[in-house]
């Protein structure tokens, strides 16, 4: 899979923050989504209790997207790389995903070999997320990355239309983990649609638009930005 997907579409979009295993809200929130083409912006697996059930849904409405620093470390397991101990700490929650997938132990060496729990499918859905992705709707055009334009880089003597290829090219790890607030982006060449942090409501500044609202917490909220429209969907557990 390109490193910088590029999607467009001819009919209405929904863009899906965070889901974090969360298959309960992602189930309230499709009924509201009606047959737009969906979009994850990343972090679809760890911390809720169901990440197979959410990418059996995913895969079932042809969902493309970004990858966020979650799926890193799946994406390893399942090449046959060691499972990284940071993944399966509470604070990643990756131990939720494998018990999802129904494996059995707690640490990595009773883990250790399970990868093949996890379905074919799953590894290539997993495996076809981009870095970033050039996401083009009826009338407009956006930048899908994870975790936003990092504030820290500069881009001097970078082309204005080219700070995303070359972000990828040489800061791909800031696209996925960078701790920088969505109002501390600069603005690029087209508005960027980011996750990564949290936040209680969505967020439209005109350049960024921030659609992570916590469902990889127990009370969290999931949000769909609907494209064209350039509105919000917001649900919770009750």
């Amino acid at each position: 899979m390109a490193r910088v997907a590029h999607y467009a579409f001819e009919r209405p979009v929904a863009v899906l923050g965070d889901l974090h295993g969360r298959l309960d809200l992602l189930d309230r929130l499709l009924p509201r989504l009606a047959d737009r083409a969906l979009v994850v912006i990343g972090d679809v697996v760890d911390r809720g209790p169901d990440t197979r059930g959410t990418i059996d849904r995913l895969l079932e409405r042809g969902a493309v997207g970004v990858r966020g620093n979650h799926e890193e470390w799946v994406r390893a397991f399942v090449r046959g790389e060691e499972l990284d101990p940071f993944a399966i700490l509470p604070k990643m929650g990756g131990l939720a995903t494998l018990r999802s997938y129904g494996a059995i132990g707690d640490t990595v060496q009773e883990l250790e070999g399970q990868a093949w729990r996890i379905p074919e499918a799953h590894r290539r859905f997993l495996g076809a997320l981009a870095i970033a992705a050039r996401l083009d709707v009826p009338g407009q055009s956006y930048w899908l990355i994870h975790a936003g334009v990092p504030a820290h880089v500069s881009f001097e003597g970078v082309p204005f239309d080219g700070i995303v290829p070359w972000l990828v090219e040489h800061h791909a790890q800031d696209l996925l983990w960078s701790k920088n607030d969505p109002e501390m982006c600069p603005p690029i060449d087209r508005p960027v649609i980011m996750g990564h942090r949290p936040r209680v409501d969505p967020l439209d500044t005109g350049d960024v638009l921030a659609i992570d609202t916590g469902a990889g917490s127990t009370d969290g909220r999931l949000t769909a930005l609907l494209l064209p429209e350039r509105a919000f969907v917001t649900v919770g557990a009750d």
